[in-house]
């Protein structure tokens, strides 16, 4: 659901709040759905260790860093069992030194004029909305939303949308390339953490044309313990934590049609 959006979702999304607008709009270019497309990732998957705390003195944590490569490719259409046109999404990965794609798992896009929505491991998530709205939100579970996460659950929210984005450069080795028009989608409410005990988010940019050209997701709890002066207080350690991973999946190559 697209909060202040005129939007019916079918299949058991419900009506959005507010304003009734009519106007045709489908902003579908920000995820172009056809055979052939393809998009291809540089991963960096990072896992930090667990600090410790020895003689008082915080042993930090260290980051490892996993890289590799993802291809996602709409190989074809089929019929699902709702009887909608649906296409296939195959993920191949790429670790070195190798250079041979090999296949890594099967998604089901479903995309129309209302939502885009996403089917993997048997879990169906909303990744887009139509027409799409700054501070729109969503239930990006409300096709498979349960008693924690009811249908009228707000869990995904548009930001920057229309705005330009650049990806890579800095300290992600990858060359800098600049999209002019892209919206970015978040994890809101319940979905969201950002507390001095965790933090965790799902952020995806899509390029207008292109589709999804950045994905970060992160899940951070933060070390602490008790205050040798005062044990009712915790003390937290920047940069340090009892488990942390983020992976950060950037656009090198597409071919869109």
């Amino acid at each position: 659901m697209l909060s202040g959006v005129g939007l019916a979702l079918a299949a058991g999304l419900p009506a959005c709040k507010n304003e009734v607008d009519v106007t045709p709009q489908t902003d579908k270019a920000y995820y172009p759905v056809a055979v052939g497309n393809s998009w291809t990732y540089a991963v960096a998957d990072t896992t930090w260790s667990e600090a410790r705390l020895v003689n008082r003195v915080v042993v930090p944590s260290v980051p490892t860093v996993n890289a590799f490569k993802l291809r996602e490719t709409i190989t074809e259409t089929f019929t699902d069992a709702a009887g909608n046109l649906a296409y296939r999404l195959v993920r191949a990965k790429m670790v070195p030194p190798s250079t041979a794609w090999v296949d890594d798992s099967v998604f089901v896009l479903t995309a129309n004029d209302q939502f885009v929505a996403l089917s993997r491991n048997n879990v169906r998530t909303v990744e887009l909305v139509f027409p799409v709205k700054d501070e729109g939100t969503w239930n990006l579970n409300a096709f498979n939303n349960s008693a924690q996460d009811t249908v009228t659950n707000q869990t995904r929210q548009y930001t920057r949308v229309g705005q330009a984005y650049t990806t890579g450069g800095g300290a992600t080795g990858l060359p800098g390339k600049a999209y002019s028009t892209t919206l970015t989608t978040n994890n809101t409410g319940t979905a969201a953490e950002n507390s001095l005990i965790k933090r965790s988010g799902y952020q995806q940019v899509f390029a207008k044309g292109i589709g999804p050209v950045f994905r970060r997701r992160f899940n951070k709890s933060f070390f602490n313990y008790p205050d040798p002066n005062n044990t009712s207080v915790q003390i937290y350690v920047d940069g340090s934590y009892f488990g942390a991973r983020t992976r950060h999946e950037t656009l090198i190559d597409y071919v869109v049609k």
